[in-house]
């Protein structure tokens, strides 16, 4: 439950590690700014199916020539890179003082209502442009029902908001997580590179079998998803080492095993086509985490604007993506320049969050604690 804390709009969650929480902010502006200053104008034909539009024809913003000079797709996958390392840092904490039960409620609660109100913020945008432009909805109640269930990729249809399918791989790391709490309380590291190792030898052995086309699209989902959880265990590996729960070297060789699996898995899987830029944007994300883990005990506090940052990492991350580009769209058509666009569907994720952060999460998230009590 999150404390009151003087008057402040964005009140404080319990103690936490500061390292861990700083990193949340940059890691959603990170992935905000990739979408906006780059897949938008570089990935048009992608960006306007989100919308059901025509492609965006204009001049681009000279924002984009940035991008040039870092590994294709850098800040997209830095951002989510970070997500996953701090999923994989804290969520096993979450299972030291309660049960399974408890922890499925939490988490839950944490993410499901906030996402359904950010999903909702972006269908109407994308049905205001849509409505604007005189074209169809591009999505129906089908696509809408498996995102909230989490289910839409297994199923082969489209995503409607362009980032669900990091909270499918999210979902599937706490189903993983219950199934490794025992391991998880006492901070063992060996049970973590089984369960990435069992997980790529049953999507193997499956992919051995023949498959309607739409098995394998399913199976091809779940191998990322498996792919990422790899990535994610990293953090685990992390948490462990800073209960001291195994020895150093122990931790390192562990972490460098699910490193190995995980590029492996990535030079096999469905993204093969990125493996390079998207592992050096991996191993820089991982950099910046492994350095300030190591000085974890020094950091004490997290600066103000960077604290409130993070507090609405979450929302800001479920409601910027297809919901800003439907606003840039829109004001791209009624004359405004590139960047112009792009500031202001920032200020309205920024606005749009805070709603959803002090309406949705904080009650929620106090729900889910005093739920598990």
């Amino acid at each position: 439950m999150q404390k009151e804390h003087g008057n402040s709009v964005l009140a404080p969650d319990p103690p936490r590690i500061a390292f861990a929480h700083g990193l949340r902010g940059p890691a959603a502006l990170s992935v905000l700014l990739s979408h906006y200053t780059q897949f938008f104008w570089d990935r048009r034909g992608t960006a306007a199916d989100f919308l059901g539009l025509p492609n965006w024809t204009g001049p681009a913003p000279a924002v984009l020539e940035l991008h040039r000079w870092l590994p294709e797709g850098f800040a997209g996958h830095f951002g989510v890179a970070l997500f996953f390392l701090i999923s994989g840092f804290v969520i096993p904490f979450s299972l030291l003082d309660r049960g399974r039960g408890a922890f499925a409620l939490g988490r839950g609660l944490r993410i499901l209502p906030t996402y359904a109100a950010g999903l909702s913020v972006t269908m109407l945008a994308v049905w205001a442009c849509a409505r604007h432009f005189g074209q169809p909805v591009p999505f129906g109640a089908a696509q809408w029902a498996t995102q909230l269930l989490f289910v839409r990729d297994l199923l082969g249809l489209p995503s409607i908001d362009g980032i669900v399918w990091t909270l499918e791989v999210e979902v599937r790391f706490y189903l993983l997580c219950l199934l490794l709490a025992p391991a998880l309380r006492a901070g063992r590291v060996a049970p973590l590179v089984t369960a990435s190792l069992v997980m790529l030898g049953t999507i193997g052995a499956v992919a051995s079998f023949p498959l309607p086309p739409a098995g394998l699209e399913a199976l091809t989902e779940l191998a990322i998803s498996a792919q990422m959880i790899t990535f994610m265990l990293v953090g685990t590996v992390f948490h462990a080492w800073h209960r001291g729960t195994e020895p150093r070297r122990v931790c390192l060789v562990a972490g460098a095993a699910l490193l190995a699996l995980f590029a492996a898995q990535w030079a096999i899987g469905g993204m093969a086509a990125a493996l390079v830029p998207g592992l050096l944007s991996y191993a820089a994300a991982l950099g910046l985490f492994a350095a300030l883990f190591a000085g974890r005990h020094r950091i004490r506090r997290v600066p103000g604007p960077l604290d409130g940052l993070a507090r609405i990492s979450y929302p800001l991350y479920v409601v910027h993506g297809v919901a800003g580009f439907a606003v840039m769209r829109l004001l791209l058509e009624a004359g405004w320049g590139p960047g112009a666009a792009i500031l202001a569907a920032t200020a309205l994720a920024f606005v749009a969050a805070l709603i959803l952060h002090l309406g949705v999460e904080r009650p929620t998230q106090r729900a889910a604690h005093r739920l598990g009590r």
